[in-house]
């Protein structure tokens, strides 16, 4: 919002280096600092996990459908902990 209050233009938006240079950053202090960098890792690791377990799931599925579900369910419940996630006993 901060970058918005000092733009022109409609379609393509601009700020002058002028206008830039006068924006105001507000001082964060280390500890909130270290807590949204904790934040911010954290949900790029769940992220890459559940991309992770979409894929798997998508195999289990052609698998399931190739050979069967036993076989399919199996992998998929390896894939779990191999990823980390949780407990596969509920599959």
């Amino acid at each position: 919002m901060l970058l918005k209050k000092g733009c022109n233009g409609t379609i393509l938006t601009a700020i002058n280096k002028d206008e830039f240079a006068n924006v105001v950053l507000p001082k964060i202090n280390n500890a909130k600092q270290l807590e949204i960098q904790q934040k911010v890792t954290e949900s790029f690791n769940l992220r890459k996990q559940s991309r992770q377990l979409l894929e798997s799931a998508k195999k289990a599925v052609e698998m399931a459908i190739e050979q069967d579900e036993k076989t399919a369910i199996d992998w998929l419940k390896g894939k779990i902990n191999s990823i980390g996630v949780g407990d596969a006993r509920g599959l």
